[in-house]
């Protein structure tokens, strides 16, 4: 047995003396990942993120065989808990609970979703309704060919957001933002 694993089965014993030295060793993996430049904290956030994870550690000591895999573990729940806290911050910058479900944007009367009115349309002439089209296709002007389609498919036509995913072969969460942005920059 050489001194690495001593060291993961003196840590599953709850040895302190086994957990400072282990606190030596894992710390600066921690911090490294979570200070990794694909994930945007900063130094302070960074540090706290290590703490947590080694914090966290504790719990899942049991669930290595390696100190190897003990490394591994620790690095992968600091890039994780980096990511999450980067999200979190992001989502504060952004203001909490401002999110809308377009499908309950449409049902609601107020929020111009409902599909269009046929006598409105019919009392267009060509010339009126050529014109709202060109402000509508100017309005998506920003917004690729396949946010189009979904736009259309979910405004005009009325499909799901289900529907739309099996589709257009996307996750269900990927529809979601796709109208949001689009609707956003036609606003």
């Amino acid at each position: 047995m050489d001194g690495t694993d001593r060291l993961l089965k003196a840590l599953r014993c709850g040895d302190e003396a086994a957990w400072e030295e282990a606190f030596r060793e894992l710390y600066p993996r921690a911090f490294a990942a979570a200070l990794h430049a694909g994930v945007g904290l900063d130094r302070h956030r960074a540090e706290d993120v290590a703490i947590e994870v080694l914090t966290q550690l504790a719990s899942k000591i049991k669930e290595v065989d390696h100190w190897e895999g003990l490394c591994a573990l620790t690095v992968t729940m600091a890039v994780r808990r980096a990511i999450s806290e980067c999200r979190r911050l992001t989502a504060l910058k952004r203001g909490r609970n401002q999110n809308e479900s377009l499908e309950a944007l449409r049902d609601d009367a107020e929020s111009g979703f409902e599909p269009p009115d046929e006598t409105l349309l019919t009392a267009l002439s060509p010339l009126e309704l050529a014109e709202l089209a060109a402000l509508i296709d100017e309005a998506f002007d920003e917004v690729d060919p396949l946010t189009r389609r979904l736009v259309h498919d979910f405004v005009v036509v009325g499909t799901p957001y289900k529907e739309l995913a099996v589709k257009y072969g996307m996750p269900l969460g990927t529809v979601g933002v796709h109208l949001c942005r689009a609707l956003k920059k036609a606003r």
